[in-house]
């Protein structure tokens, strides 16, 4: 990780000066960064032993053979910085390609055969062996810019103690993590152990899901030793997120054309958050999790930890967008291009299925665009084209089996979930007026972010700011028009176009000003939120037998109002246009700067109030035991045993079917073994079955009645015929009970052996 940030500066080689060179290094910042990591980790539970050798296997198996290629494509380095960041998400999407093939022969290790070979090839041939040095770039990287992305490397980092904080590696902090860590972990036990997948927690189902990330650290902890827990929440997604801020900067260094535009694309693409100018904070779950007043596809938020596949895409996808635009720009010369390009998109299919979509609409908008100003068809666009929609057919038909996992169309209604207006009230009666309100706030914010762009003119109709632009209006539209059944799912698309967005946003702010009054003009509208949130004071305006839903719509638009009527002002007073319209965009920007602050002030409050780390206080989905007995099974079992339990709801302490939430994921979590049926929530079936039940998918009725029926009767009327059903017709080794909610019969132990007990959690053998 340490290499992530460094970039070379040997602009002084006089003897006299080697001290003032050595501290201008890139490699500081990125000392300072690692030194940190490892500090943090080690507060956090990681020991030194784990860290080093999980850096080591990063740097060695995914960065640097992921380098090598890279600067094979382009026939050189571009440049030490983007050779490292974009060469670990080549390494990324390398390893997982290695590693499928080696899981399905049952030597998973022999995965790094891969990253071996290319390394030799690298040092054994002398046509290649020019790649391993990084040359003379354009130009060096100023030392302003390693320091940048530095900060916000250790901005993220402290971010990521949010998630750290809930998930202790003791109990009662395991009890209570995000509802999702259980489903995590049993997906990267399926990858570790097994090819032919199938749904750990329920095995009547395949998996039909977007599981690269999974597999990547299935790969790394086989080769590190390091447990899974470990590596889901607290290693994993650092080099991954570290990797995407270095690779951001090089999109946007790339789009503009200069340092500065990479080092303002990425704080754009994390910190520019759309304008948050109440002086009230919104419900308890949007503020934990990083959510703003409206919707902006944020890039800090804790889905950068919840959601490992959707960070894990966010940066395999950098290099086949570095790659089109070089194409685009070169008019497709290169034959390396051309070829990476068609192999590249490997690697984002099944890491998240939100990425090949966006790029999809964003070349078919290039074809439409050319067609009119142009008169003529882009055949670079074109046969792009074509490799885009042939990774998305076997996306999802093969990875996906042509499910949609929830998402359809459904105008307006992830407006429903907009924290403003639940916070406040507003969408509980989701009528069309409330809901055209805060669609109108949420566009506002997307044009203060972004509104630089409009600074390109006509070279907004370029072909790769058209693409750009593409990928942002494609998530505009599947936020607006589509919905998915488990909530925020559909803000994924626009959350993955965000850094593009924001390097098209900086290339054309850049092209307006060059004047330091633009710092005037930041400062202008970072000062007008903190004024209007001054006088909107610290009171959600909730809708109630005193305030009615016209007043509520009232203070929820009239600071965003305020916000219009300056920013109209000074698009009037301005003498020079382009001028006028730069100072205006960066005032918005401005304005977005609160909101950035307001997160990580509340992370920094959240800490001293209430503990930095092992805390409790999520709800409580994995019974106590269930970490110990879990690890048991895994020790004393094959991966290819099957279990089977008598619980099947999340929730300790709830009964019957309306508050039985059936993400129940922890025995086949932490054992690492398939089970019959622990719950069946998050499969496609599930979404599939919402429809016809009527009730949301994690409150569904298990649609193979016999199967759960006969998995039931084991541990309410354990006998030879009950327990025998289980073992002669499912194969089932194992039995896994808990206590707490709906305890076996005390029975069972007549007819099967207890071998394992731990808190409210037992382990059985048939």
């Amino acid at each position: 990780m340490t290499t992530l940030l460094a970039e070379r500066d040997d602009s002084d080689t006089r003897p006299g000066r080697a001290i003032r060179v050595s501290w201008r290094s890139g490699w500081w910042p990125a000392g300072l960064v690692f030194g940190a990591t490892g500090a943090v980790l080690h507060g956090y539970g990681v020991s030194l032993p784990a860290f080093l050798a999980f850096s080591a296997y990063i740097a060695l198996a995914v960065t640097l053979p992921g380098m090598l290629l890279w600067r094979f494509i382009h026939r050189g380095s571009r440049g030490l910085s983007e050779d490292l960041a974009v060469g670990t998400a080549v390494g990324y999407g390398l390893e997982v390609l290695a590693y499928v093939p080696a899981r399905a022969l049952g030597v998973p290790l022999a995965a790094l055969a891969v990253p071996i070979g290319v390394i030799a090839a690298f040092l054994g041939f002398k046509s290649l062996r020019r790649y391993w040095r990084a040359g003379a770039p354009t130009d060096r990287q100023p030392v302003a810019h390693a320091w940048t992305l530095a900060a916000i490397a250790l901005v993220l980092l402290f971010w990521s103690t949010l998630y750290y904080r809930h998930h202790g590696f003791g109990w009662p902090s395991y009890g209570k993590p995000d509802i999702d860590l259980p489903f995590h972990l049993a997906l990267v036990g399926e990858l570790k152990h097994h090819m032919g997948l199938v749904t750990p927690w329920v095995v009547s189902e395949p998996i039909y899901y977007h599981w690269f990330a999974y597999a990547d650290m299935a790969a790394t902890s086989w080769a590190t030793g390091i447990e899974p827990y470990v590596l889901v929440t607290r290693l994993s997604m650092l080099p991954v997120i570290f990797a995407l801020v270095v690779a951001v900067a090089a999109v946007g260094r790339r789009v503009g054309g200069s340092w500065t535009a990479g080092a303002l694309t990425a704080l754009a693409s994390f910190f520019a958050l759309a304008p948050d100018p109440y002086g009230w904070v919104q419900d308890l779950f949007y503020r934990d999790y990083g959510f703003n007043a409206t919707d902006d596809g944020s890039n800090i938020r804790l889905t950068l930890w919840t959601s490992p596949t959707q960070t894990f895409g966010a940066l395999v996808f950098v290099p086949v967008m570095l790659v089109l635009l070089d194409l685009l720009r070169e008019h497709g010369s290169d034959r390396r291009r051309r070829l990476a390009f068609l192999l590249l998109p490997a690697a984002v299919t099944g890491a998240k299925a939100s990425f090949l979509p966006t790029l999809f609409a964003g070349l078919l908008l290039v074809l439409v665009v050319c067609s009119f100003v142009q008169r003529r068809v882009h055949r670079i666009a074109a046969a792009a084209l074509a490799v885009v929609l042939g990774w998305l057919v076997f996306a999802q038909l093969v990875l996906f089996g042509g499910q949609s996992q929830g998402l359809g169309l459904g105008p307006l209604d992830a407006l429903r979930r907009n924290p403003a207006g639940v916070s406040t009230h507003f969408t509980e009666d989701p009528r069309l007026y409330r809901l055209i309100v805060l669609f109108a706030l949420t566009a506002f914010g997307w044009l203060a972010i972004w509104g630089g762009a409009f600074g390109l003119r006509r070279r907004l109709l370029g072909p790769d700011a058209v693409l750009l632009l593409g990928l942002g209006l494609a998530g505009f539209a599947i936020l607006v028009l589509f919905g998915h059944s488990g909530g925020q799912a559909e803000g994924f698309f626009l959350q993955g176009a965000r850094p593009y967005l924001a390097a098209l946003a900086m290339w054309g702010l850049l092209a307006m000003i060059k004047s330091a009054r633009v710092l005037y003009a930041f400062a202008a509208g970072a000062g007008l939120i903190y004024a209007v949130r001054l006088v909107d004071g610290g009171r959600v305006p909730v809708i109630g037998p005193e305030r009615r839903a016209a007043a509520v719509a009232l203070d929820l638009v009239w600071p965003w109002a305020v916000i219009g009527a300056v920013a109209l002002a000074g698009l009037l007073l301005a003498r020079r246009r382009p001028v006028r319209y730069g100072l205006v965009a960066v005032f918005l920007l401005g304005c977005c700067a609160p909101t950035a602050v307001r997160q990580v002030g509340y992370a920094v409050q959240d800490g001293r109030a209430n503990g930095w780390s092992e805390r409790a206080d999520l709800w409580p989905i994995v019974t106590q035991g269930t970490l110990e007995a879990g690890r048991w099974l895994r020790a004393h079992s094959s991966p290819d045993d099957l279990v089977a339990t008598n619980m099947h709801c999340a929730y300790e302490g709830r009964r019957g079917r309306s508050a039985c939430d059936r993400r129940h994921f922890g025995i086949a979590a932490y054992s690492e073994r398939r089970v019959l049926v622990e719950s069946w929530a998050y499969t496609a079936e599930a979404h599939n079955q919402e429809k016809l039940q009527g009730v949301p998918q994690e409150h569904t009725d298990y649609w193979r009645p016999r199967i759960l029926a006969d998995n039931d009767a084991a541990f309410t009327d354990p006998s030879p015929a009950t327990i025998g059903v289980l073992r002669d017709r499912y194969r089932v080794r194992w039995l896994f009970t808990e206590d707490d909610i709906m305890p076996p019969s005390p029975e069972l132990g007549r007819y099967a052996t207890l071998m394992f007990r731990s808190g409210a959690c037992a382990v059985y053998r048939i």
